[in-house]
């Protein structure tokens, strides 16, 4: 089992930056788990900042690996003091953050896995490293499920308008494949700069059921929301978004994960892995999931939405009421 000790090691990776866990106590290996021990990973975990989103995905990874799977060694933060030589002969880096990837990336040769990054991050990690073992869990969710999310909410949406930057760019090749799926269509414009966005806007929204803005560092920035939100309600259409934090600012709803979701995924994925290659040969999307809905923005429209938990199933359905 997961003793006492082990907790306090990993919570002392983060708080106050004060000082960083030199290693994690080992976890037993069990062989009714059905490893041996030559299948066992020393597996070092590598966060960007104490606290916040680092913190709790570090936690809920202690609470969800199984005992006896692989040995988790905590390598300090990225910013500060970091346990070189355990990163330089772990079978696996556990990068918690943008910066910590990019730390990893720099200071060890040995395969990474980044968790909590975008899929933008981890374009601008793989294009300075091209020659690097990287996989990821990303944060972006799959295009199939926010077109999911939009069915599940809107059953008789018929068009979306799909905002992409810079960044997100790089989705549009699957877009339309997940639209027709969901016997959607999809009107895309790319925003190149903040200029762009207004008029962007006013085509996306006059022509369609609903908008559609893909994670992006022009277009999810604060004043781009903002923007977006206010041009939104002038045309009376539901903003569909990738993050709670966004739908309490006024989006329709959201659906996204949270870094106990991907602390889980990323637990999963250990287990059933028995060397580093088959975690960095793959970007993972998440697999958990919720969704948010704001019920004062839905009165506004004069949309009955149904509850969070009945949203939920029907995005793992397929959409389909």
């Amino acid at each position: 089992m997961v003793t006492a000790r082990m907790r306090a090691c990993l919570s002392c990776l983060l708080p106050g930056g004060l000082r960083v866990a030199a290693a994690l106590a080992m976890l037993a290996l069990l062989p009714v788990l059905g490893l041996s021990v030559a299948h066992a990973m020393e597996v070092a975990v590598l966060v960007s900042e104490p606290g916040g989103r680092g913190q709790r995905f570090v936690e809920a990874l202690d609470a969800a690996l199984a005992p006896g799977v692989h040995r988790l060694a905590g390598a300090g933060l990225a910013g500060g003091e970091a346990d070189t030589a355990l990163l330089g002969r772990a079978d696996l880096v556990l990068a918690v953050g943008h910066a910590a990837a990019e730390r990893a990336l720099r200071d060890s040769s040995r395969p990474v896995l980044a968790v909590l990054v975008g899929l933008r991050d981890l374009d601008r990690l793989k294009r300075a490293h091209p020659a690097r073992d990287l996989g990821a869990v990303v944060l972006d969710q799959p295009l199939e499920r926010h077109l999911r999310l939009v069915r599940a909410v809107l059953p008789d949406a018929k068009r979306v308008g799909v905002l992409l930057g810079p960044d997100s760019v790089v989705q549009l090749p699957g877009l339309q494949h997940a639209a027709d799926a969901l016997r959607l269509q999809a009107d895309v414009h790319e925003v190149r700069e903040v200029a762009d966005l207004v008029p962007a806007l006013d085509h996306l929204l006059f022509a369609g059921d609903a908008l559609l803005p893909l994670p992006d560092g022009l277009v999810s920035g604060p004043a781009a929301a903002r923007t977006i939100l206010l041009t939104s309600y002038r045309h009376r259409r539901p903003v569909f978004a990738h993050s709670a934090a966004y739908v309490t600012a006024g989006a329709l709803a959201a659906v996204f994960s949270t870094p106990e979701h991907v602390a889980v995924d990323v637990a999963d994925l250990l287990a059933a892995a028995k060397e580093p290659a088959a975690l960095v040969r793959k970007i993972h999307s998440p697999r958990r999931f919720d969704v948010a809905v704001n019920r004062a923005v839905a009165r506004a429209l004069g949309l009955v939405v149904a509850d969070e938990q009945v949203l939920r199933e029907r995005i793992a359905d397929g959409g389909a009421q």
